[in-house]
């Protein structure tokens, strides 16, 4: 019989406070019984990797259930990537992207309900930055002063995270962020000027029905997306084309598929955000994939 451990993120998502804690309350009745007092734990924010640590290298659980948003899930691939103990996502974030793109259902209950039989495990690819794990991607240039200015309006005035997010992508387009990159490959390498370079866990493709998603987690590939120009309007024109004909014709980016790169960006140290959540790191950049590395619970 398995042995069962649960984080859950209280404060993950955009549901008021009493939503919040209706839901949590929910799962929680539903883990009585299947999870021991001492391994299920509901934290802030900070304290999500300290607990899961402690469920996988104290409690030795065979099955980590992380509640939250891609924050949460980021944090859980960091600790459980290249265990054997398999990751249960239970999407209560905004957007809940890496469960999206597994097809993992947005109910909580639909998703426990796993745990009353022999459950389905998928093997996933992480990206790795500087011997940081991400599920998703990671982003240097334009997304972390987005993300920066977000919290800041958030935390200074009060407002929920969508709100923020449109008056910092107003505060962030006036003065864009420019950086002096070398991007360097075993196969290319290349100088630019860009507000924005980005780092997917394998490669993101546009549906008509749910925008830009990856098929695959396991096909061992990172996916450099790089802008040409530094100028302003390259990037509304970058919208633009990414609206009308899709990634894989828009001109102003270069995209590549590749297993390791390296980004300088000429500074000592670089702001990057990493599945949602800014960091700061040593320069240069060590991005690779790592094939196959966590395992995840997908029904």
């Amino acid at each position: 019989m398995n042995k069962i451990g649960a984080v859950l993120n209280k404060n993950s998502g955009t549901l008021t406070q009493d939503q919040k804690s209706e839901r949590i309350n929910i799962i929680r009745k539903y883990l009585l019984g299947r999870v021991a007092p001492e391994c299920l734990a509901v934290v802030q924010g900070s304290e999500i990797m300290r607990q899961m640590k402690y469920m996988v290298h104290e409690q030795s659980v065979d099955i980590l259930i992380a509640g939250g948003g891609d924050g949460t899930i980021s944090a859980a691939a960091n600790v459980l990537a290249e265990t054997n103990t398999a990751l249960m996502v239970l999407p209560l974030g905004t957007k809940n992207n890496f469960a999206a793109d597994l097809g993992i259902s947005a109910d909580p209950l639909k998703i426990l309900s796993a745990l009353e039989h022999e459950p389905n495990i998928e093997v996933v690819d992480t990206g790795m930055v500087n011997g940081h794990r991400f599920v998703n991607n990671a982003t240097i240039g334009v997304y972390p002063k987005l993300v920066r200015e977000r919290e800041e309006k958030s935390k200074e005035m009060g407002w929920q995270k969508w709100r923020a997010k449109i008056v910092a992508s107003l505060i962030v387009l006036q003065r864009l962020p420019l950086m002096r990159v070398t991007v360097e490959s075993k196969d290319f390498r290349t100088e630019l000027f860009t507000p924005f370079l980005f780092v997917g866990n394998n490669e993101y493709m546009e549906t008509l029905d749910k925008g830009y998603t990856r098929s695959k987690l396991n096909r061992g590939k990172l996916w450099l997306c790089m802008l040409k120009s530094p100028r302003l309007w390259s990037l509304y024109a970058m919208a633009f084309e990414l609206s009308l004909r899709g990634v894989r014709e828009a001109e102003k980016l270069d995209t590549r598929l590749l297993e390791k790169v390296t980004v300088n960006p000429r500074r000592n140290t670089v702001t990057i955000a990493v599945d949602g959540e800014n960091m700061r790191m040593n320069s240069p950049l060590q991005f690779e994939i790592r094939k196959k590395s966590l395992r995840v619970i997908t029904g």
